[in-house]
């Protein structure tokens, strides 16, 4: 699986601990991350949600592709 279908199959809005199985970390760790202002995220009804371009930005693979 390619990096931009892998991007593509992700949803818009990711769960902490959706971000978190995908980079093998622990909710806390993403949770700091959010805190510290490195990894974006908003405010949701059901809890904080991950954009998905934000997670690519994060991660240094932002690759021109469409949110």
């Amino acid at each position: 699986m390619t990096l931009e279908s892998q991007f593509q199959t992700l949803p818009k809005l990711l769960k902490v601990s959706e971000v978190a199985e995908f980079t093998s970390t622990h909710e806390r760790t993403v949770r700091r991350w959010i805190k510290d202002g490195r990894l974006g995220a908003v405010e949701h009804p059901c809890g904080l949600r991950v954009p998905r371009r934000a997670l690519w930005r994060f991660l240094g693979l932002d690759l021109a592709l469409s949110a």
